[in-house]
């Protein structure tokens, strides 16, 4: 039996589907095609897809944990006299009135070395870009920054380590020393400023990483 033509024929039939890899799919996309086929067919019967282990020690309980635990200042002596006056008080605000009333701050460690308000403003810009040049400039407005309090530096996953860390509550205040508050997002009330080996002069924004107490003295 001659076999040449259908040596012919799977040869084209090859070809074909090496071109539709090449041209059509893109020979990068194929694990993610084969990826969703594989998750589409290992569905369960209740629709949901099958458990993916997640790599160990991404999130220990230790760090859940603490990370859980940390919470943004909260202003006591407002809500307190909110609860003396006999205002309706959310659960939520009255479970952080009664937890911050129990907390122990000395072990916080207060420090000078942090930003200025210049500095703290340009981190924040930094950040949010446009966003907040024009939050600022429509308000007439600029940063001040709080009293910092050491903070604990992280690990970071290239080759640039951190050399200081502080966080520190920050207020907008308009050019008649008008308390602005946080004036709406993206500004927010609470940050670490962090600085890196390959740039020490200049302060960078991230999630703050510890609790600290309501500034009240910002605030005034």
């Amino acid at each position: 039996m001659n076999r040449k033509p259908l040596l012919v024929v799977v040869g084209l039939i090859l070809a074909f589907v090496v071109a539709i890899l090449h041209f059509v799919v893109g020979w990068h996309h194929i694990p993610h095609h084969f990826q969703s086929l594989t998750s589409s067919l290992f569905h369960t019967e209740s629709g949901e897809a099958a458990i993916v282990e997640e790599p160990i020690g991404v999130y220990g309980p230790d760090t859940l944990s603490a990370t859980m635990a940390i919470r943004e200042p909260f202003d006591t002596l407002y809500w307190g006299a909110q609860i003396r006056k006999g205002e309706f008080i959310p659960d939520d605000v009255k479970e952080a009135y009664t937890h911050f009333k129990g907390m122990d701050f000395n072990h916080l460690h207060k420090t000078d070395l942090k930003p200025t308000d210049l500095e703290a403003q340009q981190a924040i810009v930094h950040r949010y870009k446009q966003d907040m040049v024009a939050l600022l400039r429509n308000n007439d407005a600029h940063i001040r920054i709080g009293t910092a309090f050491e903070a604990k530096l992280q690990p970071v996953e290239d080759n640039d380590p951190e050399i200081a860390r502080v966080t520190a509550m920050v207020c907008a205040f308009d050019s008649k020393g008008n308390n602005l508050g946080n004036i709406q997002e993206p500004l927010y009330i609470v940050y670490d400023f962090v600085r890196f080996q390959s740039d020490p002069d200049t302060w960078y924004i991230t999630d703050f990483s510890q609790t600290i107490p309501y500034d009240y003295n910002l605030f005034k």
